[in-house]
């Protein structure tokens, strides 16, 4: 038993040891990135302490710290970097979820107690919109898989005249052109972001998918909380504390 107590208590241990490097090696919260901010701070205060008692002449001295805040800057600049790929990695997140929501099937209790699923013409409608959004997320397809997408997303849009779809198919006939006269996918890389986001904008629009209409506030109020958790991740020099870190703890290369 004592064995057995032993052995799951290092289990844990290196539970803890794995989430701790994960999450500094690919942070995605706020305390994540609160983690990193203060390492970054003991490391620097660390090594600024050592130039400080090194003995070293005024011009030597000033340029160590000179190499120092260089590294420093680009530390920051890694952090910022993976700060945006984590907002953008929640972001798409949240959008697969509600996604997957709208086009769930209804859950009906029936007159035993027992509970059936059903698909209502709403949330077919929300599984095909996503599906389509889905299909235009997609790396790596071939020229005619892509036009494919794009033709059945024309059509979809096409069912409604407004400004926000005739955009999408505007930019959609572009695309097409584009990918019939041989033009790298990588040169549309700007295009195709443009294209899934408009349509995006259509499936959240309750007029095209009703479904929508039950995730609109509850979308809105994440895109705040996203905003605002943006905003709180944003480094505050002077909250920058902490003791015996060492630029290797960051978890980032300089």
């Amino acid at each position: 038993a004592a064995n057995e107590a032993d052995e799951a208590a290092r289990a844990r241990a290196e539970q803890r040891r794995r989430r701790e490097i994960e999450r500094r090696m690919r942070p995605r919260t706020h305390e994540d990135f609160e983690i990193l901010y203060n390492e970054l701070e003991a490391w620097r205060l660390l090594e600024t302490s050592k130039i400080h008692d090194a003995g070293l002449g005024p011009d030597l001295k000033q340029a160590t710290l000179k190499q120092l805040l260089h590294k420093e800057t680009k530390l920051l600049q890694t952090i910022d970097r993976l700060k945006i790929a984590a907002n953008h990695e929640n972001r798409d997140v949240r959008i697969a979820k509600t996604l997957a929501d709208m086009a769930s099937a209804k859950r009906w209790e029936c007159e035993d107690g027992s509970l059936v699923e059903v698909h209502t013409p709403f949330t077919t409608r929300a599984k095909e919109l996503m599906q389509l959004y889905n299909g235009l997320r997609l790396p790596l397809l071939t020229t005619d898989e892509r036009l494919d997408v794009l033709l059945h997303v024309k059509w979809t849009v096409k069912e409604f005249d407004c400004n926000l779809t005739r955009e999408i198919v505007e930019l959609i006939d572009r695309e097409a052109d584009l990918l019939n006269r041989g033009r790298d996918p990588k040169s549309m890389e700007g295009l195709r972001r443009r294209v899934a986001n408009l349509f995006l904008h259509f499936i959240e629009t309750p007029e095209f998918n009703p479904e929508a209409s039950k995730f609109t506030v509850s979308a809105a109020m994440a895109e705040q909380e996203t905003k605002m958790a943006a905003l709180a991740m944003q480094p505050q020099p002077s909250a920058m504390v902490g003791e015996g870190a060492s630029r290797e703890s960051v978890g980032i290369q300089v």
